[in-house]
């Protein structure tokens, strides 16, 4: 009976010792730095740890528990001193070891992997990660882009073989939705990707409202070099761009080359564009959209401001042309003659 109960014990003080701590250690230490504050947050928490006079630190923290897979998450946090920031996962149970030298952050300790792995993630797999380069390639070169970088991807999940299993699971399923989506999409991409291709006759708007007067149709143009600028009265970089282009206009006046500026804004902000136009004295074409997002889903905008350069025959020069405040677009405008 002793014995037995000798034997539950030991069994009793394993189960106990392999529980998981409800915190995270966190020491290190901090080079060449006049800083005294180590900050690690997300939109959850905030804590800040002292950085001794010879760049050390430590501390303990009790983060949010998180075990699911919907709320993996929760586990980034960023890790700043100073200027200088990372992001990192880090969950209770972990015990790290940091070294920070300028912008280099470099974790050891248990737990370490995790962020180790998005660093070489983000590393190694930036050139995978210009989605709009893979769906201009032909079919075959695609598939080889592919499946080059599923096998990167992959690749480094069996390297860091000890990832928080939830963190772990959602990066396995994020790269084959990733690999899915690629592939589901390729035909309608690539091919809209090769409608607004250098020198394809452009997509068109046709009957968009004039500030000065009348509709006007993208063909109203032919003969002339087109610079559109696809912009809205609540966009910031939008307004920003207005002083340049003006500066544009007045340049290139009798020139040419026709400059448009597209509103795409809600109908129900008609009367906001017309005030705008005539507070900022615009120049120019100032067409208004009305809703109509034909020519804007051809283009395939997902942001504004967006410029494009149409040649005299309504043929694409550039899809996304600089902007105005760009000095390049002037090279462009010289090499073209106008």
């Amino acid at each position: 009976m002793k014995k037995i109960t000798l034997i539950l014990a030991a069994i009793s003080l394993f189960a106990c010792s392999d529980t998981k701590k409800d915190y995270l250690t966190l020491s290190g230490t901090v080079l060449n730095t006049s800083e005294n504050t180590l900050i690690v947050e997300n939109q959850h928490y905030n804590k800040k740890i002292e950085i001794d006079k010879d760049g050390h630190f430590k501390d303990t923290l009790h983060l949010k528990n998180v075990q699911d897979l919907a709320s993996y998450e929760e586990n980034f946090y960023g890790i700043t001193v100073g200027q200088n920031r990372t992001f990192s996962y880090i969950q209770n149970g972990f015990d790290l070891e940091l070294t920070i030298d300028g912008d280099n952050f470099d974790f050891k300790g248990k737990g370490a992997q995790n962020t180790n792995y998005i660093k070489e993630k983000l590393e190694t797999g930036s050139k995978y990660m210009n989605i709009p380069e893979y769906f201009k390639l032909e079919k075959e070169a695609f598939e080889q882009q592919v499946s080059e970088a599923k096998s990167t991807f992959d690749a480094l999940l069996v390297k860091y073989n000890d990832l928080d299993p939830a963190f772990a699971k959602a990066e396995k399923e994020n790269n084959e939705q990733l690999y899915t989506t690629l592939n589901e999409n390729y035909e309608e991409q690539h091919n809209l990707l090769k409608s607004t291709s250098k020198g394809s006759p452009s997509p068109k708007f046709e009957g968009y409202e004039n500030y000065k007067g009348g509709n006007n149709s993208l063909d109203d143009y032919k003969g002339k070099y087109v610079y559109i600028d696809v912009w809205a009265t609540w966009c910031g970089p939008c307004k920003q761009q207005i002083p340049f282009l003006q500066t544009l206009e007045k340049k290139y006046h009798n020139k040419n080359i026709e400059f448009v500026s597209i509103s795409i804004d809600n109908p129900a902000a008609k009367d906001a564009w017309k005030t705008m136009i005539k507070d900022k004295n615009m120049g120019g074409v100032q067409l208004f959209a009305g809703g109509d997002q034909s020519f804007s889903r051809a283009y395939q905008i997902s942001g504004i401001p967006r410029f494009i350069l149409i040649d005299p025959q309504g043929n694409i020069v550039e899809a996304n042309a600089p902007r105005p405040s760009d000095p390049s677009l002037t090279e462009l405008f010289t090499e073209l003659g106008i």
